[in-house]
């Protein structure tokens, strides 16, 4: 991740002013579907995105960045978790679901919705490999960005159902719910403590 530019102290690992510092939310996982984050470069600069968290928490993950991206020598294998986009004709059609011989490498976007789509528009390829679709979702834990609608999830929430599906196992990925849980509380508490100081500040001015 590109550190963001400040004059304060720096956390070495996670790159965010040390009063803000997420490293202590990592919990680690070992995830036996590697995951391959596709995300938009617009993200790298929110604060509250939860990408960078998830990489640090999956045993296998890589990440790669761009909106228009090389497409790899073999698809195979690869599933995109995604919803449906039959309504969209300048799309490709999905390949069947599931994908031969499996699921080896799930592909997650990290974007905005709109970003998303534009990122399957600019990558056929993205766009026809086979989609996970998530079912049953529970209520996201996300509080701290708006999101579209209450299917959206943060990216971290999406990746943490979508292993589970694959899986059938919801207790290995328990880990990054707790791992959620404490970065929203941090970014909460943040918040809090930004408008108390720009409270205190306007209490004494003037």
């Amino acid at each position: 991740m590109t550190p963001l530019s400040s004059s304060r102290a720096r956390c070495d690992t996670c790159h965010r002013p040390l009063a803000g510092c997420w490293c202590a939310c990592v919990r680690r996982v070992l995830n036996p579907v590697p995951v391959l984050l596709l995300q938009h470069p617009q993200e790298l600069r929110q604060v509250k995105n939860t990408a960078g968290l998830l990489h640090r928490c999956l045993a296998h993950v890589r990440v790669e960045v761009g909106e228009r991206l090389q497409a790899p020598a073999s698809t195979d294998g690869m599933a995109l978790l995604y919803p449906s986009t039959a309504a969209d004709p300048d799309l490709p059609s999905p390949r069947a679901w599931p994908p031969p011989g499996g699921v080896q490498t799930l592909v997650v976007i990290d974007a905005t919705w709109r970003k998303s789509r534009r990122m399957l528009h600019l990558n056929p390829w993205l766009a026809a490999l086979p989609r996970l679709s998530l079912v049953a979702t529970p209520p996201s834990r996300y509080a701290i960005r708006r999101v579209r609608g209450d299917d959206q999830r943060s990216t971290l929430e999406a990746c943490a159902l979508a292993l589970a599906q694959l899986e059938g196992d919801d207790s290995r990925y328990l880990p990054l719910w707790e791992a959620m849980d404490a970065f929203v509380t941090l970014q909460q508490r943040l918040l809090r403590e930004g408008r108390a100081g720009r409270d205190a500040g306007e209490s004494t001015s003037g």
